[in-house]
């Protein structure tokens, strides 16, 4: 290989080998993130929020199990990250956070979240097991929530 190849060559492999040592460095090996642990699947949904400079903030709790028995969740500054193993680990806050606890949390009818929140018209929507919930911004500074019903009977 030519001598410039070759150099560009090893410039492309540091450079990879920065972006890989990058990347993972944002993984502690740990887990702990602001005085709290986060592990598993919620770690890494986490991280990929952008971790203590994301939406979530920092945690609150280390890892935390679910009333069910089956689900873990860690609660953050703004919002908590619920897991279990059929429907993975997702963030939840906010007015539809609000109204999912309303109705039981994991526990309740509607089950685990199985989505982020996203945009649908004028509406943000989250999925969960057995519903969605739809947020809405009225005019006069009012808010609506509400469910199409139980998906899952």
């Amino acid at each position: 290989m030519p001598k410039k190849a070759a150099s560009a060559a090893g410039l492309l492999a540091l450079l990879a080998g920065t972006l890989v040592v990058s990347a993972s460095s944002a993984a502690r090996a740990d887990g702990d993130y602001c005085g709290h642990r986060v592990l598993g699947d919620i770690e890494q949904r986490y991280l990929a929020m952008g971790g203590p400079q994301g939406a979530l903030g920092c945690p609150l709790t280390d890892e935390l199990a679910n009333p069910d028995g089956i689900g873990r969740r860690t609660q953050f500054e703004k919002g908590t990250v619920y897991w279990s193993p059929r429907s993975g680990a997702w963030p939840v806050w906010g007015e539809i956070g609000d109204y999912w606890c309303a109705e039981g949390c994991e526990a309740g009818w509607m089950g685990y979240p199985t989505s982020y929140e996203h945009t649908v018209g004028n509406e943000t929507r989250q999925n969960f097991q057995c519903a969605v919930v739809h947020w809405q911004a009225l005019p006069g500074n009012t808010t609506k929530t509400w469910t199409d019903g139980n998906t899952c009977v």
